[in-house]
């Protein structure tokens, strides 16, 4: 980990140092497939695209600077002028950033094979479906944490943890349809009798600011977003996208007033 974040310092110093926008950070985690690395490891994906054609519509000549989702939340937190994105738009997270484009709509749960006893009605039903999976720090690891859910299994990639719950090593998983078919199909894994067992919420993700951002950034990127949603290129990205998507698995996706549906 201490690599990762010495090198995440070190890609944000030399961005600042030659950059004409050097008081603008543009971090993201990495959520294949819509964010990921190429095999030249150079970020790319739906998001990537549709982010990159926001910066470049309002003039802002910065690097996407990718790293663990809980330093991407602790440098929006703790610093002004930080864009982050996807950011999930939760009402706790409401007043702690300017949101500025929704990007992505997704439906949440608990997916597995396991038939439970019983109907799962609340979160604290899941112990009948645990060992449960989830992604390190992400909000539905401490949305389970904070209702002291126990025998949670957190992972550091899904790949691991579609992995063990194919296998049977994990009962259920904490995600979204969309995502388990998509690792399902990369993995060439039968998941055909995988279902939701918990849906939790349907979020949307953002393009967001940090709180301390200046009043002239926030119009900025306001503004660019909104010239770019209205844009050619824009609909030109989402179709292109949609169409890639689409042939990577049994994605089931739909486009309505700009956002990206993975139902």
């Amino acid at each position: 980990m201490s690599a990762i974040l010495s090198l995440f310092s070190t890609q944000f110093v030399s961005a600042a140092e030659h950059s004409d926008t050097a008081d603008f950070w543009v971090l993201t985690a990495l959520e294949p497939p819509f964010s990921q690395r190429n095999e030249r490891g150079q970020l790319e994906g739906y998001l990537i695209e549709l982010v990159s054609g926001i910066l470049a519509e309002a003039n802002i000549d910065q690097p996407i600077l990718a790293a663990p989702w809980e330093r991407v939340i602790s440098e929006a937190q703790q610093k002004a002028n930080v864009v982050i994105f996807p950011l999930a738009r939760k009402p706790e997270r409401e007043d702690q950033f300017h949101w500025v484009l929704p990007l992505t709509a997704n439906v949440y749960g608990v997916l597995g094979k396991t038939s439970p006893s019983h109907p799962i009605s609340n979160i604290a039903d899941l112990i009948t479906v645990s060992p449960i999976g989830v992604f390190e720090n992400d909000f539905r690891h401490k949305l389970l944490l904070a209702e002291n859910v126990q025998n949670v299994a957190s992972y550091k990639d899904y790949d691991s943890a579609v992995s063990d719950l194919v296998s049977g090593q994990l009962s259920s998983l904490f995600f979204s349809d969309a995502g388990l078919r998509y690792f399902c199909f990369k993995q060439q894994a039968d998941c055909s009798d995988m279902k939701i067992l918990y849906q939790y919420d349907t979020l949307t993700s953002y393009i967001a600011l940090s709180k301390s951002t200046d009043i002239g950034h926030i119009k900025i990127m306001n503004d660019a977003a909104e010239r770019f949603f209205k844009s050619q290129n824009f609909m030109q990205i989402q179709q292109s996208w949609l169409e890639k998507l689409s042939a990577q698995g049994p994605l089931k996706l739909h486009i309505k007033n700009g956002v990206l549906n993975l139902w």
